[in-house]
């Protein structure tokens, strides 16, 4: 029996990848305006994680696809929408009582409102700074789906995502949108005040799904040192951007720099070990739990031995993160905590 390939490179990116959005939703609202990490994470570095992500989910989905052509793979396909439509209800109803703190303790105390507004949300966005993830990559793992099932060809379904992403990015940017004409700009303010946002699975996910769609076809061997060069450079044009363009979510050039990423990665031999499919698992506990972390930080001020200095609130939120992340991943593993798998 021949064993099944490990992209252990890709686990150790998702985890690095998982903690830097963490990093990321932890500065922006504990560091300072005036902060370098607000730049250098929560602009730059992480508005890498999420294309990579949709690349590696859409690359492991299409796989499965392509092992089950004769059916259009709609079973497998159907049974990863499901699981991520699950995951996105359960972590929803386990960021319930954050929502209900944070209405309580906001100015408008209506609650017709406060049901209008987490409905629109949930719908069109997330209840919760991370969760919009799951959604949309539902939706474009469905959309992009779709397509091929419709007989349109994996270049075909890059360039319609493209030009879907294209349009995301000035969308989702002030520096961009600001400059569109009148007609278009109010176009835009209605599409946004309806569906809140063009960071999901249209406009953002379908690209770099379909991305990891064509890395799942394509025979090609990618070389690892002009992938990594390919890295540096497009990681140098994305931090020109942010810096110029004020991009801090789509980021036009996030896309050269995701497509080196995972081609460099996915090229990385490493053996086999337990750990690795630990990493896996610990970045996505990592990815949909850290917004609690934030609370518990909150919640525990007056006990805790640590300033509160930006080192001192990072140890203390990204520590007791790592740890229960590590725990539960770890937990997992033993057969009699196997529904844990469940959660993630």
């Amino acid at each position: 029996m021949v064993e099944k390939k490990q992209y252990n490179g890709l686990d150790v990116v998702k985890v690095l990848l998982a903690v830097a959005v963490a990093a990321r939703h932890m500065i922006q609202i504990f560091y300072p305006v005036e902060s370098k990490w607000r730049l250098l994470i929560g602009a730059w570095l992480s508005n890498l994680a999420v294309p990579v992500f949709f690349i590696i989910a859409g690359f492991f989905l299409f796989r499965k696809v392509e092992e089950n052509d004769k059916e259009g793979g709609k079973k497998a396909v159907l049974s990863y929408c499901g699981r991520i439509l699950r995951l996105y209800f359960l972590w929803s109803v386990f960021y319930l009582p954050i929502d209900y703190l944070n209405w309580y303790h906001g100015q408008d105390k209506n609650i017709g409102t406060a049901v209008i507004y987490y409905i629109q949300s949930f719908l069109f966005s997330s209840t919760t700074v991370q969760l919009w993830y799951l959604p949309a990559l539902m939706t474009a793992c469905f959309m992009v789906w779709l397509g091929y099932r419709k007989g349109l060809k994996v270049w075909h379904l890059t360039m319609i995502g493209g030009v879907l992403f294209f349009v995301g990015c000035i969308g989702d940017n002030w520096y961009f949108n600001q400059q569109l004409p009148k007609g278009v700009y109010q176009f835009l303010m209605g599409y946004v005040r309806y569906f809140m946002t063009m960071r999901n699975g249209v406009f953002y996910g379908c690209f770099f799904v379909a991305l990891g769609f064509w890395f799942a076809r394509t025979k090609k061997q990618f070389p690892f040192l002009p992938m990594v060069i390919g890295f540096v450079m497009s990681m140098g044009l994305m931090l020109y951007e942010v810096i110029h363009c004020s991009s801090t979510n789509m980021v036009f050039s996030s896309a050269p720099a995701a497509f080196f990423l995972f081609a460099a990665a996915s090229q990385v031999q490493i053996k086999n070990r337990k750990l690795y499919p630990r990493l896996r698992r610990m970045s996505e506990w990592i990815y949909l739990s850290h917004v609690y972390f934030f609370h518990l930080y909150v919640w525990t001020a007056r006990w805790n031995p640590f300033p509160p200095t930006k080192k001192g609130i990072t140890i203390s939120i990204l520590v007791p993160m790592m740890l229960f992340s590590w725990c539960m991943a770890y937990l997992s593993e033993c057969q009699h905590f196997q529904w844990v798998k469940k959660l993630i």
